[in-house]
């Protein structure tokens, strides 16, 4: 018989947390309830709310992982990002990674922003995940370009910001994905050039 070993904190979270996008994903936020979440974990109810006190809380908790997984790629592959023109294919190529994706994550994602139309209070959590990744990437490429430290250009950054995240709702409602699939190159010059005309 195997040896009970017991999960650390960060374990307790992440299973909850997987349990949460799965339940998110094929009921939708609006109709998951901290019920529907507790019955995928392998803890008790009282565990589950000993990290969590609501399928908001949760969601939240999910969208700062997907915001720190992107900040660590863009850390990662620092080193190998030696011209303008390398941050610009970069800062191009994940735009549309991000809008093409069919992920869990980018699901749920979407369900976030449309939450902002009824809770107010999501969009300043959504402004601070996007002021945090500005930072991150000043922080990273601002010895090589100006434009996220840059106040002037703050428009042009939130102007781009806005422009993926309507592809990325495009792209998910839609069934026809070739739409913008078939562009992919289009929608990268489209990209490559904004970048490199402001950066």
């Amino acid at each position: 018989m195997a040896k009970f070993q017991r999960k650390t904190r960060q374990e307790r979270e992440t299973e909850i947390k997987e349990a949460a996008l799965d339940v998110f994903v094929n009921k939708g936020y609006r109709n998951t309830t901290m019920e529907d979440i507790i019955a995928g974990t392998t803890l008790s109810k009282g565990g589950v709310y000993r990290y969590f006190s609501s399928p908001k809380e949760i969601m939240i908790a999910i969208m700062r992982d997907g915001n720190d997984v992107d900040n660590k790629f863009f850390r990662e592959i620092r080193q190998e990002i030696n011209s303008k023109e390398d941050i610009c294919n970069l800062l191009a190529d994940r735009s549309l990674d991000k809008i093409l994706s069919t992920s869990p994550q980018k699901k749920l994602y979407l369900m976030f922003i449309y939450e902002i139309l009824y809770d107010k209070k999501l969009e300043n959590i959504f402004l601070g995940f996007e002021k945090q990744t500005f930072i991150q990437l000043e922080n990273l490429f601002g010895d090589k370009i100006s434009f996220f430290k840059d106040k002037n250009q703050e428009m042009n950054r939130l102007f781009m910001s806005r422009l993926i995240n309507a592809l990325l709702f495009v792209h998910a409602l839609f069934s026809d994905k070739q739409i913008l699939e078939s562009n992919k190159d289009y929608l990268h010059k489209i990209f490559f050039d904004f970048y490199n005309e402001y950066l």
